[in-house]
């Protein structure tokens, strides 16, 4: 009996294999062929309008160096364009702050910098090229224009904690030493095995810690300045969501929401320019389809045509995909729809559309309303994921989901910065 079962359990695998293949090298050859006159390469042109409060720029890997180059170009033009001079990232708050510490004249190195964020896959070479661009442009503009980049995610204890006792040890020492105690535990090594109990209890700490914050507030700001002690009130909401996202029934749900509370932070704490934020497609989409309300959808539903949402496809993608072991391999797939398929005959590599622009040629219009499967990779692929396409892509539909998309035929792996 039992070796019928296993019989029956190996063919019904076997079928499900072969079904994943079948799907994974179904990708359709596109019928329509779009006027490519209402696209733009030139990203330096790109603009947005003026009741525009916040632009999400989306990648569907991160491991793909075309779409850390864009992050560059988007903000760039952003800035020369309607005067952006924000830049939010996926990645930790406390990170981010050492790379904005750097742009703003800080010492060590754009590669040491970047590695500050939380994520290996942003130690590369094209974001440490970002920022010793925003270092550079800084130096040439007076103090109220420079630029900064910041982190908008929740999922790191070590430079959020570092960041708040550098401000708090210069006012009020004893308590800075009492609570370095209170989350000595707390550390990013450690984050993933904390029990519940000692989430919990790092909770209430965090929740007292801000009260007495509070009822400081006037004598650290008279010493220090309203800017640090925001930010480090802000590093200890930062190590309590961290904490709360670990005991979430729900992680992705919890962290999109306390990505999408950074961001309305920065909002109030930022002056009345636009906030160019970046992430993957999944957080910067203003509708999700992985069955929980993400980021850019609560930004849409409180910003309205205030937030504008571009997402990003490619044709062919071969990215950095992390193994589980540690390290990077290049693996590559293949996914074509009506989007990328526009340049099979084009001499131009990627192009940008905006959809409300061409809405009335029916070809785009078609595109854009119809359901689209485009690229999603998150960090890693395994070898079993590669066999099937639903592993790696994701299916929408353009218009609902982004505002605008940035559609490339072939992309590439970044450039990994050496440890």
């Amino acid at each position: 009996m039992m070796k019928k079962f296993k019989k029956v359990i190996g063919i019904c695998f076997s079928l499900v294999v072969c079904l994943a293949l079948m799907t994974g090298c179904g990708n359709k050859t596109s019928s329509l062929t779009a006027d490519l006159s209402y696209t733009q390469s030139d990203l330096e042109a790109l603009s947005v309008s003026s009741d525009v409060r916040v632009v999400g720029l989306g990648e569907a890997s991160h491991g793909v160096a075309e779409y850390q180059q864009m992050k560059a170009d988007v903000f760039k033009a952003l800035v020369e364009n309607n005067g952006c001079r924000t830049f939010i990232i996926e990645g930790d708050f406390g990170g981010a702050l050492k790379v904005d510490q750097y742009i703003n004249g800080g010492s060590g190195t754009a590669e040491e910098a970047v590695a500050e964020i939380g994520f290996e896959i942003y130690r590369t070479q094209e974001l440490a090229d970002l920022a010793a661009w925003m270092r550079s442009y800084n130096e040439s503009v007076p103090e109220e224009d420079a630029l900064h980049f910041y982190g908008m995610d929740v999922q790191r204890f070590d430079n959020n904690k570092e960041f708040l006792f550098s401000v708090i040890d210069q006012t009020h020492p004893e308590l800075s030493a009492e609570y370095r105690e209170a989350f000595a535990q707390l550390t990013d090594e450690q984050r993933i095995s904390l029990d519940e109990a000692a989430l919990n209890s790092a909770k209430e700490k965090a929740l007292e810690l801000t009260e007495e914050l509070e009822r400081i507030e006037a004598e650290i700001v008279d010493k220090l300045g309203q800017a640090p002690f925001d930010f480090a009130k802000e590093c200890v909401k930062t190590i309590y969501a961290c904490c709360d996202v670990q005991l979430s029934n729900n992680y992705n749900a919890a962290r999109d929401q306390y990505m999408y509370e950074k961001v309305e932070w920065f909002i109030q704490h930022g002056d009345d320019s636009i906030l160019f934020i970046n992430g993957h497609n999944g957080h910067i989409g203003k509708t999700s389809a992985a069955g929980y309300t993400c980021l850019g959808e609560m930004l849409s539903e409180h910003l309205g045509s205030g937030y504008y949402a571009i997402g990003t496809d490619a044709q062919e993608t071969e990215f950095n995909s992390q193994l589980e072991t540690g390290g990077y391999e290049v693996v590559k797939v293949i996914n074509s729809n009506d989007l990328n398929a526009q340049l099979n005959s084009s001499e131009d590599r990627f192009y940008y559309i905006d959809f409300a622009s061409a809405a009335h040629d029916e070809t785009w219009k078609k595109i854009a309303e119809s359901r689209q499967t485009v690229t999603t990779l998150n960090v890693g692929l395994s070898s079993i994921q590669r066999k099937m396409k639903s592993a790696y892509t994701i299916e929408i539909i353009p218009q609902d989901t982004f505002d605008g998309m940035i559609v490339f035929q072939t992309v590439t792996p970044t450039t990994l910065l050496v440890n």
